[in-house]
């Protein structure tokens, strides 16, 4: 959500948003969402274990957000003591409350006068553009978007509505980035690909033509860099997110609600299919497809095409299950070395004899 946000909410709201269902108080007010620990008398919380909600029913505040099912292990006592919203996923449900209870960062609605934008430049309504932004020419930027200090936009970029950049941001040429996009710190998107072509005479950069494109409710975690096509886009579908300080090398398609850990990377041309799973340090050779559902455990190295709903691990990487069967006979080789030193020893006694 990233517009039309109030201060504080009924729970009766709260309810209707997410879809799920109250036991309590429909008329409480609620202003904020916190931890167990942190919450106050007009906070909502969550737990979706016995043993939080057992710590969050002892806490201040006035509403949990819970399971259906570890309710009902609560006697009639403790379900007096709060107010209650019961889905069967309460970490979704939590996540959009606190998503409707949270200010969107740097959201001033004003186009600072210490900003520098091109006179060519498309700017929707309620854009927010803070100093230090340079906005270069042929530039659209929808509505509601929101620029923090120092970002840079490069010529014929395409930003929709609802997006936000964070500080220091670097968006390059004809990059196109639809709604609701989150990029944090540090990010360049859109800068030139690896591509080089090797002779005698030294290693000769083949120009990098092709764009990026970015599809909705894409979120790019810190100091992230992807890389621009060398000949058509690099593309990151729509609901994917990925965590801090990752590559993403040229003509990369990671697709639909991906999720892509910290230090994990993807190299050229290769393609991700819907919902992939990379974990910390993993990485992915070029010019391969990943099938959807796949999920690759961390520092998982990814040398050829996957099934779907593949867990992989290892390097290279291979079936998790076949992998830790190779982990385990590893583990034993001291003791089937030692037995093999006996054997031969006692094979040489024998011959001797």
């Amino acid at each position: 959500m990233t517009a039309n946000k109030k201060s504080n909410y009924r729970l009766k709201e709260l309810a209707e948003f997410t879809a799920s269902e109250i036991k309590g108080n429909q008329d409480l007010t609620i202003d904020n969402a916190r931890g167990i620990e942190e919450s106050n008398n007009s906070s909502v919380t969550f737990a979706d274990q016995q043993e939080y909600l057992l710590a969050a029913l002892k806490s201040e505040a006035s509403v949990i957000v819970s399971s259906y099912n570890i309710y009902q292990k609560l006697n009639s006592d403790q379900k007096e003591k709060k107010s209650f919203l019961l889905t069967d996923n309460p970490r979704r449900v939590y996540a959009q409350i606190a998503d409707y209870l949270t200010p969107r960062p740097y959201e001033s609605g004003e186009l600072s006068a210490k900003a520098v934008i091109d006179s060519t430049v498309k700017i929707g309504e309620k854009v927010s553009i803070h100093p230090g932004v340079v906005i270069a020419e042929n530039v659209e930027i929808g509505d509601a978007a929101v620029l923090a200090p120092g970002v840079i936009i490069g010529p014929d970029v395409k930003i929709g509505s609802g997006c936000l950049l964070h500080p220091g941001v670097i968006i390059e040429r004809g990059t196109i980035i639809q709604d609701d996009v989150i990029i944090q710190s540090g990010a360049v998107i859109g800068s030139d690909g690896f591509g080089f072509a090797t002779d005698e005479n030294g290693h000769h950069k083949i120009p990098q033509q092709g764009n990026v494109i970015i599809e909705s409710d894409v979120e790019i975690g810190a100091n992230v860099t992807i890389d621009r096509g060398a000949s058509g886009p690099t593309i990151i579908r729509q609901g994917t997110k990925l965590d801090n300080l990752i590559q993403i090398g040229h003509n990369v398609e990671i697709g639909e609600e991906s999720l892509l850990v910290a230090h994990s990377a993807v190299a050229g041309s290769t393609k991700l299919g819907r919902r992939v799973t990379l974990g910390g340090q993993s990485g992915v050779v070029g010019h391969i497809k990943i099938a959807d559902h796949t999920t690759a455990a961390a520092r998982a190295m990814v040398t050829s095409p996957t099934n779907e709903g593949d867990f992989i691990s290892g390097a290279p990487a291979q079936i998790h299950r076949e992998a830790l069967k190779e982990q385990a006979y590893l583990r034993r080789l001291p003791k089937y070395i030692d037995k093999i030193k006996k054997l031969e020893k006692r094979l040489a006694e024998l011959e001797n004899k």
